[in-house]
């Protein structure tokens, strides 16, 4: 059997980055329709408790704020606007299994019905691995185009030694990488989010680590207006999450 020639080998391999992509992004849309199907009407059933419970409260203390006990001096509860949010909308059905799937698990919220536990544990279990591959054979074609772009430097300036360019082309893309994952990324979640600069850098540091400890989630402001769709933005994090981890495999 005559070996395959290098070419068809480079095709191939994109041929399997591009399916492992499709894949990935299929099974991610699927886990949020299945996530948002199982837990949303769970939470619509708490929201409307809630609710109901904030106008008795309102009805017994007149005050739609604050209750308080039966000295009427200590506070026992505070109602606030974040106590109303939706969790598990499509939007955050899918920013959930995006968590999920790079296991970064920032903890914020979590499935409560027994169906959705079973799910995620099952979601988990294919996803996960699926998501290594993907990002193994990103990080695996982002080193051949740096290899790539060493091979037609040298040929364009065979002058130049190649050991020389090759080391060249690999800090390059380490600089490059470090300002596309790290340094715009920040830059946008500051002004998306009005955080300090350095909350955003521990935001992304902490996030393509995959430690997500949660005390800063993108998206999830309900205090702020977005200066884009929340969807879309949502979108990014996931597509800058996926792309960075990617970028670290290879460095």
């Amino acid at each position: 059997m005559a070996p395959i020639s290098q070419a068809l080998l480079h095709k191939l391999k994109n041929f399997v980055t591009t399916g492992l992509l499709l894949a990935f992004f299929v099974y991610l849309v699927f886990g949020a329709i299945i996530f948002h199907a199982l837990e949303s009407p769970t939470e619509e059933k708490m929201r409307a408790e809630f609710w109901e419970f904030k106008r008795n409260l309102s009805k017994k203390w007149q005050n739609s704020s604050q209750c308080f006990n039966s000295d009427e001096s200590t506070p026992v509860v505070v109602l606030t606007q974040e106590d109303s949010r939706k969790r598990w909308g499509m939007d955050g059905a899918l920013g959930f299994s995006g968590a999920l799937l790079t296991t970064i698990g920032y903890g914020h919220f979590s499935p409560v019905t027994n169906a959705g536990k079973a799910f995620c544990v099952a979601y988990a279990t294919l996803g996960i691995p699926l998501t290594a591959l993907t990002v193994s054979a990103i990080a695996e074609r982002m080193r051949n185009f740096s290899r790539f772009l060493a091979k037609k430097i040298s040929e364009k300036r065979p002058q130049w030694n190649r050991k020389t360019v090759e080391r060249s082309c690999i800090a390059g893309r380490v600089v490059v990488g470090l300002v596309v994952f790290f340094v715009i990324p920040t830059w946008i979640v500051q002004v998306a989010e009005d955080w300090t600069y350095g909350d955003s850098f521990y935001f992304v540091f902490i996030s393509l680590s995959t430690v997500g400890f949660g005390d800063f989630v993108a998206g999830e402001r309900i205090d702020r207006e977005y200066p884009v769709n929340v969807v879309f933005y949502r979108v990014f994090i996931l597509l800058w999450t996926g792309f960075g981890m990617a970028f670290l495999g290879m460095v």
